[in-house]
Formats: structure tokens, sequence, C-alpha cells
């Protein structure tokens, strides 16, 4: 089983935040599947089939930069292997409508991915970012990153979730190294 963690944070106010981008890859993969809740997992969960397989969709419910409580539960609970996950999450240094992969590292400064790599003790972790860069101004980061896309952005936004979607479907049927290899530098 492969398990696809979308980070951000949970309540109708984040919804549309660029800090969630992570739960809106979760929700495009879902397509018509239903998240549920566990309360034992901190998460919102359901299961759907990429390339025929089994794939556990996973978007924490404790917030942002408490992601790592989630995904120890999930790694212990289903006693998954650390190269079976893939983290998607937004990533400030990348414009918007870019996307990059890798299967290892540091936090590079993310709260979320940092709560993670010290939860499991480990930064061979798979991870997805998305870029959410756009015209900051002079708002502090951590306003920029809870406000909500731009209406001019949301075109951008769909077409950058879209090739997020597809790296997923790369990342479950071929591997990181596929699917660094055919999206990594792509950019909508």
């Amino acid at each position: 089983m492969k398990v696809i963690f979308g980070l951000g944070n949970p309540g109708q106010a984040y919804k549309k935040n660029r800090h969630n981008v992570g739960y809106m890859v979760a929700e495009s993969l879902a397509g018509e599947a239903k998240f549920r809740k566990s309360l034992r997992l901190s998460a919102f969960y359901t299961r759907i089939t990429i390339s025929g397989q089994d794939v556990l969709l996973i978007k924490p419910r404790t917030y942002m930069n408490d992601s790592g409580r989630c995904v120890r539960k999930v790694v212990s609970y289903y006693k998954v292997k650390i190269n079976d996950i893939l983290v998607v999450y937004d990533e400030i240094d990348l414009m918007l409508g870019e996307i990059r992969l890798r299967a290892k590292g540091s936090s590079g400064g993310h709260r979320g991915m940092g709560s993670i790599v010290s939860s499991l003790g480990d930064e061979g972790v798979n991870r997805l970012r998305l870029g959410i860069s756009g015209n900051r101004g002079s708002k502090e980061l951590s306003d920029y990153v809870l406000d909500d896309f731009s209406s001019r952005e949301e075109p951008l936004l769909e077409e950058t979730l879209a090739l997020a979607k597809l790296a997923c479907f790369a990342w479950v049927g071929e591997g990181i190294d596929f699917a660094m290899q055919q999206y990594n530098g792509k950019a909508v």
C-alpha cells in the first residue's frame, strides 16, 4: 500500500489558503471518494486505486506545524515503509505553477515537513512540493501562506493541481525516480 499525505490546516477558514495545496491535491486525487474522520489517526482519510495499487489518501487533522503526529500514527498503524509515503505540500521558494519532487532531504524550513522528519526520525521521505509564490508585497510570510489564492491565480492553481495529480500517478505507478525525471523542471 502507498500513502499520500496532503498537508494543510483543517477547517473551512483555511480551505483555499496557499498553505492548503496539499489538501487540495489529496481532494483532487480522491475524486468522488469521500474522506472519513479518524480520531485514532488524527486524520481525514480515504482509499483509492491508482495503477492497480491500493493508495491511502491522508489529510492530517492536526495543524500544519504538527503534521508529524498524524504521519507517525498512520505509519505505525498501517506498518508503512518510509519509501511508500509521499508528502504533498506548499513551497514558498517555487513560483505558482511549478512543482518539484524529491526522494529525501531536510525540511527546507517548512514546519510541516520539519514536524514529519522529526517525528519519523528520517529525512528519506518522498515529497512533492507545489509552488505558491506570487506577488507577496510587504506581507509577512506567515500571513501570506494563510491567504487565499486570488481570482487571477485560480486558473494557474487549477493547472498546477492537475500537474501535481499526474506526478502522484507517476510516483505510485513507476516510483520516485521516474516521477522526478518526468515532472521536475516542468511548470504550467
